[in-house]
């Protein structure tokens, strides 16, 4: 358990750090234009007091304690019962984990969560994200390769 929880610490740390350089670096609702060819990609500073793609605007304080409540109870969960857990699976549910704690913690001590990756073509954009949020639909991509292909089976050293 030990590898999965030392990535898990380093994607908080550079969830964090990202998100410190935006407020710093980037003005609030600022589009700094990265990839130009279509519109690819761009560097924003937005800040979603909901949840996934701005869901619930407003409802911070509601979403901290549940987010609380669920980091909690997902923690407790996969350490009681980690030897039942591939590498796989500890791996993935770490990233959701840690993804979930560096947004929280925007939340508590900001008030919203930072989100700055842009991407799309032209006027047809994805919603912002930022690193949290990557790691956790990377960890959610997982589990689902090992529900459906591997059957949590498959051991990753």
């Amino acid at each position: 358990m030990k590898k999965p929880l030392i990535l898990g610490i380093l994607i908080f740390i550079l969830d964090q750090l990202t998100k410190y350089f935006i407020v710093k670096h980037v003005d609030y609702a600022t589009v700094i234009n990265v990839i130009s060819i279509f519109n690819f990609f761009n560097i924003t500073n937005i800040h979603n007091t909901g949840t996934a793609f701005s869901i619930l605007q407003g409802k911070n304080l509601m979403m901290s304690l549940i987010i609380s409540f669920f980091l909690l109870a997902l923690s407790l969960w996969l350490y009681k019962n980690k030897e039942k857990f591939d590498n796989l699976q500890k791996y993935a549910f770490c990233l959701v984990i840690f993804g979930g704690f560096g947004n929280l913690m925007d939340r508590f001590f900001r008030g919203f969560v930072v989100d700055f990756l842009d991407f799309g073509v032209n006027s047809l954009r994805w919603p912002s994200f930022n690193v949290a949020d990557s790691f956790i639909c990377i960890a959610m991509f997982l589990i689902a390769i090992d529900l459906l292909f591997l059957d949590g089976k498959q051991k990753v050293r």
